[in-house]
């Protein structure tokens, strides 16, 4: 399989491919984890599969704080070994995967008499860089109380000490699987979105396949695999519980939401950290994309896993925290501009009156009787290294721990190197100086695919549009249709159009706007197409707050 099959029209030949033959390993589940083992798995060579019961990352791993982070509060709970492995993996992707991962500086405010003291966040931060080897982007600074109101004037200036300056990384979640799962269908993996398991096959009690139904047809076949891997998050207990009926759960939700302003609505010039007056817990505001992304809350929630509702109480609580925080800002409900919340899938050890934050974050792999491998837990951040841990009891399990290759992801940057990245984006700068913004970001977002979209946005023509944004912007929404396995015009705004992620009106008019050519690329008439975009149309309602904020209810009714 390759990337020019990785579309909604070559979806039957999949379907086959996948029934026709016998994989040495198939992964059940799309977000990071899924993604991980299934790129480690192609890159050493082994015949792999990977199915997902939704959209790829249209789960956890498109609803987090966007961070790739060393656990700097993880070092309250001693989780040393945790620290040391994140901070490693971070600092791994800095290095290999540049057009993805951002380093970002933190502030870290200090008060008397609330939160941490700064001695003893001093020692964290000396802690949190030696643990990272001394290989952090750069070590934490110690700012006095003047500098760090010009750093973020906006902040409670009564009883401030100073603050700390630290590093960490930023991504984008839902980009970073999905270019994750590309890689491994460079490398001839199979990877089939909206295809959910219903049943584990057997033969003499162990574990050789899986029964599945794809959605979109209502098409149900067999797939046969030497090694399954459960990699499904939140929905883990589920497929466990196909292997073993009365299964007692593992996994515990929790559930946090992020609120998104505009960068001039948050007088800030720096993400920042702080502790919520309110609890304590620590919050962040995270500067991207010309807005600020706050959050998080963390709860336990009882509700239906595939549908995270922001909850008025959580909306409430980040408000207060933050009009406690930066009293003079002002930030209220019309300030807000995008809200979404996700379930952690948190291991919760039968303790269930810890509050989530006292929940460890550790990962914890299983196999059972028949064979199946599940993993649980995990975070963003290792889910590179869980997955080199997970391939080591596939090697085993399919006979091949002798003759399998081993690890190359450490090593193997996704989608091209950083010296393919920058010469590509100077190549292309020289075609049409005046698009040199937005081919750095399709090169940040694609890798060397990218040259095919810029090849084709200098020759799109538009009608009579001069504008070569906008072709830019038409040639890399033909691009996104042929090769990254869009079937609806959600998967098309929310998991595939990054660039227009906090801005809900935005994606409406584009869609309106592009109907033309989605309708095309999808194969949708056009009572098809104002059907999905009716439903994408209240997904934005129900999901992000946005009608029950108030905020664009008026404007998505007029369009």
């Amino acid at each position: 399989m390759g990337l020019n099959t990785f579309t909604k029209q070559f979806r039957p030949r999949l379907f086959k491919t996948l029934a026709a033959e016998k994989f040495e390993l198939l992964i059940i589940g799309g977000g990071i984890t899924g993604a991980c083992i299934f790129r480690d798995a192609a890159l050493r060579g082994i015949k792999v599969a990977l199915v997902e019961a939704g959209d790829f990352s249209s789960g956890t791993s498109s609803r987090s704080s966007k961070l790739i982070h060393g656990g700097l509060r993880y070092l309250k709970r001693l989780g040393f070994r945790l620290v040391r492995e994140s901070c490693s993996e971070r600092n791994l992707h800095l290095r290999l995967n540049k057009r993805l991962v951002k380093p970002i500086p933190f502030l870290l405010p200090v008060y008397k008499n609330q939160g941490e003291s700064r001695a003893l966040l001093r020692i964290g931060m000396i802690v949190y860089d030696i643990i990272s080897g001394f290989k952090n982007y750069r070590f934490h600074k110690l700012l006095p109380r003047k500098q760090t109101l010009k750093l973020a004037p906006g902040i409670q200036g009564n009883d401030l000490c100073g603050s700390f300056l630290y590093y960490d990384a930023t991504v984008s979640d839902n980009r970073w699987t999905l270019e994750t799962i590309k890689d491994g269908v460079r490398f001839n993996g199979t990877a089939l979105n909206y295809c959910p398991v219903i049943d584990l096959l057997k033969e003499n009690d162990k574990i050789n396949g899986v029964k599945v139904k794809e959605n979109l047809t209502g098409t149900e076949f067999a797939i046969r695999a030497k090694c399954v891997v459960n990699a499904t998050g939140i929905f883990s207990d589920a497929i466990r519980r196909m292997d073993q009926l009365n299964l007692k759960s593992t996994i515990k939700l929790s559930k946090g939401t992020h609120l998104v302003f505009d960068k001039t609505d948050v007088p800030l010039n720096v993400s920042t950290a702080f502790y919520s007056p309110i609890d304590g817990r620590p919050l962040f505001l995270i500067k991207r994309d010309g807005r600020f992304l706050y959050g998080t809350t963390d709860h336990w929630e009882n509700g239906d896993p595939h549908f995270p509702k922001p909850g008025a109480n959580e909306v409430d609580y980040l408000l207060e925290s933050l009009q406690q925080f930066m009293p003079e800002a002002r930030i209220n409900r019309e300030k807000v501009q995008f809200i979404y919340s996700g379930f952690r899938p948190l291991i919760h050890e039968g303790k269930i009156n810890n509050k989530p934050s006292k929940v460890n974050r550790e990962y914890c792999l299983e196999i059972s009787d028949s064979g199946l491998i599940s993993v649980m837990g995990g975070k963003l951040t290792t889910a590179r290294i869980i997955a080199a841990r997970v391939l080591k009891f596939v090697r085993k399990q399919t006979g091949k721990n002798g003759n399998c290759p081993s690890c190359k992801t450490h090593k193997i940057p996704i989608g091209g190197t950083n010296e393919e990245i920058a010469e590509g984006h100077a190549y292309w700068v020289k075609q049409c100086p005046e698009l040199k913004k937005h081919f750095r970001l399709l090169f940040e977002r694609y890798g060397k695919d990218a040259h095919n979209i810029c090849a084709k946005a200098l020759r799109m023509h538009m009608g009579n549009d001069p504008n070569p944004r906008a072709r830019a912007f038409w040639a890399e929404l033909q691009y996104v249709c042929r090769n990254e396995m869009v079937c609806t015009l959600e998967d098309l705004m929310e998991r595939r159009a990054g660039y227009l992620n906090w801005n809900p009106q935005k994606r409406l008019e584009r869609l309106l706007a592009g109907g033309h050519i989605i309708k095309q690329e999808l194969g949708l008439n056009e009572a098809e197409y104002l059907e999905q975009y009716e439903n994408y149309k209240r997904h934005l309602e129900e999901f992000h707050s946005l009608s029950r904020l108030g905020i664009i209810e008026s404007q998505m009714s007029a369009t």
